[in-house]
């Protein structure tokens, strides 16, 4: 049986970035290189590496923020539910004993009142926390429930059309968007969109979690421990599990020699030398910056005479 553990690559820092810059090359190579590239074909290298990084930075980072801050924000309404008046009373009492309790400890010398008893704001806080803890389970659920909420309104897999929207104006995509508009949406975005119809950055935290899933699984079956893991991060990345998971992770090497191949034909020393990747990135920047036409504008308006001027 082949071993579940592929060995990552040189250059690369996760499985998910392996998984996302294969896709994102495939897209690329399908679209041909945009007319901004054609004399400079190994800027390509830190192009789609930035594509790669930013979903990876989307589906693992920002969106799963997001479905926590909805996740949190249903908390207090579940306790409100379920507490009803009398937890809103002992909220209170307890907010307000604190606030009087460090108003008093500011206070200094004779203008000092005597202090709220620290046993009285200890016994506000108790109750206020055994409130809670009746309240647990329906919390869970009322979480629960807001993050699926969340994820039902937010596809976790795949692109939709306003994915790289809340980037930087400044980012190597938002300027290639603008510079090659047609290159962009008719050929190389549609191309990535099908590429990563079923992708998700979380497949590649999976398979560098499983040596660790296979030592906790001694006391039950791999497939239940993997099971486990999976769900409880359901909430977090809205992932619907990486379906077959020893097919993922036996065609995680082929991808990762095919991604490495592309990069060192595309870009040789970027995978294996910091410095030739530092360099590739700044002259990707440098490049798109003074081709973007919103620069170019927003010169054009700094340099403009302007009407109360003495010409």
């Amino acid at each position: 049986m082949a071993p579940l553990q592929p060995t990552l690559p040189t250059g690369f820092d996760s499985w998910a970035q392996v998984f996302t810059d294969w896709r994102v090359s495939r897209a690329f190579d399908a679209a041909k290189p945009p007319r901004c590239l054609a004399h400079h074909p190994e800027l390509a290298a830190p192009f789609v590496a930035e594509i790669g990084a930013a979903i990876c930075d989307k589906q693992l980072r920002r969106r799963p923020l997001e479905a926590l801050i909805r996740r949190e924000s249903a908390v207090e309404p579940a306790h409100e539910q379920t507490g009803g008046a009398a937890y809103v009373a002992v909220r209170h009492a307890m907010e307000s004993a604190l606030e009087i309790y460090f108003r008093q400890r500011r206070v200094s010398g004779a203008d000092r009142q005597p202090s709220f008893r620290d046993g009285e704001v200890e016994r506000l806080q108790s109750d206020f926390c055994a409130a809670r803890t009746r309240h647990a389970s329906f919390v869970e659920q009322a979480r629960h429930a807001a993050a699926q909420d969340y994820w039902t309104q937010t596809c976790p897999r795949g692109l939709d059309d306003d994915f790289f929207d809340d980037l930087a104006t400044d980012s190597a995509i938002a300027r290639m968007s603008r510079i090659e508009p047609a290159w962009w949406w008719r050929s190389f975005f549609t191309k990535l969109q099908t590429e990563c119809a079923a992708h998700h950055a979380a497949d590649g935290r999976f398979v560098e979690t499983i040596p660790a899933l296979r030592i906790g699984a001694r006391k039950k079956k791999l497939a239940a421990t993997i099971a486990e893991w999976c769900e409880a991060r359901a909430d977090e990345w809205g992932w619907d599990a990486p379906g077959h998971y020893r097919m993922l992770t036996l065609r995680a090497e082929p991808k990762a020699t095919e991604v490495a191949t592309w990069f060192n034909e595309c870009a040789p020393g970027y995978l294996s030398d910091r410095a030739v990747r530092r360099s590739l990135h700044a002259r990707l920047t440098r490049l798109l910056a003074g081709l973007d036409p919103m620069a170019k504008r927003f010169v054009a308006e700094e340099n403009c005479l302007s009407e109360h001027w003495r010409n």
